[in-house]
């Protein structure tokens, strides 16, 4: 039996060690997200839940006061949810592909863009302007929605 270890052994070592490295880089490529960004995550996914168990109030929770004062009753606005953003109240799978970015330079305005697929499989992107409230939390002031070229697979 043969002590220690032999340059194959060695090389073999070395060759792993490299590509566990390169695992890890990869595996790090992205800055982690902000406090901020998690929380806008955070409340359109928690809006969007809502409508998929037609909780009116919860997911009207999540609008931005004037919002809110544009719609007056969570009724309304889930009303308005279903006739106009159907994608967005029947949406089965939600992606965010990056960070939200200021707008212009205001710190308490985001633009969020998910990637979501429907229920009935089409695929969607949805650009959220979100707006940061006095209490630190964001609340959603409006959103646009793209039909996406993107194939869900």
């Amino acid at each position: 039996m043969q002590e220690g270890l032999g340059w194959r052994d060695i090389w073999v070592l070395v060759l792993l060690a490299i590509l566990a490295g390169g695992t890890a880089l990869l595996q790090n490529r992205h800055q982690p997200l902000s406090l901020d960004d998690l929380a806008i995550r955070e409340t359109i996914e928690k809006q969007v839940r809502a409508f998929s168990v037609e909780d009116g109030p919860i997911a009207f929770g999540f609008a931005a006061p004037d919002l809110q004062a544009q719609f007056d009753t969570p009724d309304y606005f889930m009303a308005m949810i279903r006739a106009h953003y159907r994608p967005i109240y029947f949406a089965q799978k939600l992606e965010f592909s990056a960070p939200a970015r200021p707008l212009r330079d205001d710190a308490e305005m985001r633009l969020q863009s998910v990637f979501l697929v429907d229920d009935r499989g089409a695929s969607h992107k949805a650009r959220y302007l979100m707006q940061k409230q006095p209490d630190g939390s964001w609340k959603i002031a409006g959103c646009h929605l793209l039909v996406s070229d993107l194939v869900d697979i």
